[in-house]
């Protein structure tokens, strides 16, 4: 391409990195990433969400935050005055794959949640969990109360649990509830269920007559709608 005098931009690149990671390759996605910034070609927000998502896929979970804190010391969405500007060249069908469409806030902010959500969830997957708190805190003041997010926080809260980390689960529990995100009975099951593993019966039992008198006023409101 470059011997035709024809020079990729940011937009080939990222499609190129994108192709690669599809196939597994990897590799080839950060030697792409690597020679186009030796190229002078800078990356975007969507060049780092892309890699960041293909490095995570395929366990390069340390690659993937390096990534990560790279974007926030060089491309930090935040200063990024429209996210439209951002997303300027990149086809509406590639976007919407990556999951940022409708991400897209009417002030036109980059949205950072999503690629804080790939890290955290393999992050958590890996049991690294200490990792994932700390990227938890990062994004959290930005959390909204999307199904995402939901299902991001149920994930977090069952792997606390299981590792009888109930403490730091139930500070989650409180921050999810205070966001507006209505937790799932399974929520609550993991809670339990931890609790119940380090014998702490009375906190459990106490947890569980929450649910029962939940479940009643939900049933009490469905019932009494016209």
């Amino acid at each position: 391409m470059e011997e035709k005098e024809c020079f990729p931009n940011v937009v080939t690149y990222t499609a190129m990195i994108d192709g690669f990671g599809k196939l597994g390759r990897v590799d080839k996605c950060l030697w792409l990433f690597q020679k186009m910034t030796s190229k002078g070609c800078a990356p975007n927000f969507v060049t780092y969400k892309v890699l960041i998502n293909h490095c995570s896929a395929a366990g390069y979970l340390d690659e993937a935050l390096k990534l990560l804190q790279e974007m926030k010391e060089t491309h930090w969405p935040r200063h990024v005055a429209g996210y439209r500007k951002v997303i300027e060249g990149f086809s509406r069908d590639f976007i919407a794959s990556l999951g940022l469409l409708d991400e897209l806030s009417e002030k036109e902010s980059v949205p950072v949640a999503p690629v804080y959500r790939v890290l955290i969830d393999n992050f958590t997957k890996a049991g690294k969990l200490d990792i994932a708190l700390e990227l938890y805190k990062e994004v959290s003041p930005i959390l909204s109360s999307s199904d995402a997010n939901r299902i991001m926080y149920v994930s977090l809260i069952e792997s606390l649990s299981l590792a009888n980390k109930v403490d730091m689960a139930y500070e989650l529990y409180a921050d999810m509830i205070g966001k507006g995100i209505v937790p799932q009975l399974s929520t609550f099951a993991h809670l339990i269920k931890g609790l119940l593993r380090l014998n702490k019966w009375d906190e459990a039992l106490h947890l569980l007559d929450g649910i029962c008198q939940m479940v009643c006023f939900w049933a009490f409101l469905t019932l009494n709608v016209p």
